[in-house]
């Protein structure tokens, strides 16, 4: 029995793997240096996200990863 639930699990992890697609987590630093999540987004919405702190001179505090999600974009604006 234990076995049939794992190969379930196996099944839908597989599932999910192949709908994730790779997007930006574009994270900003705080004056006191903690690290806040902006949000996730596609590689043109992160470009905008980016250049719209590059324009308020916040560029510097900007972080980026590249992550594999099935989640939707972040609002932003």
């Amino acid at each position: 029995m234990q076995s049939v639930q794992d190969t379930n699990f196996q099944r839908q992890i597989d599932e999910a793997l192949k709908r994730a697609k790779f997007k930006k987590a574009i994270y900003l630093y705080d004056e006191t240096g903690h690290k806040r999540l902006i949000g996730v987004f596609d590689k043109k919405k992160a470009a905008e996200v980016k250049k719209y702190y590059q324009d308020r001179n916040l560029i510097n505090r900007l972080t980026e990863s590249e992550i594999r999600t099935t989640e939707p974009d972040s609002s932003f604006g």
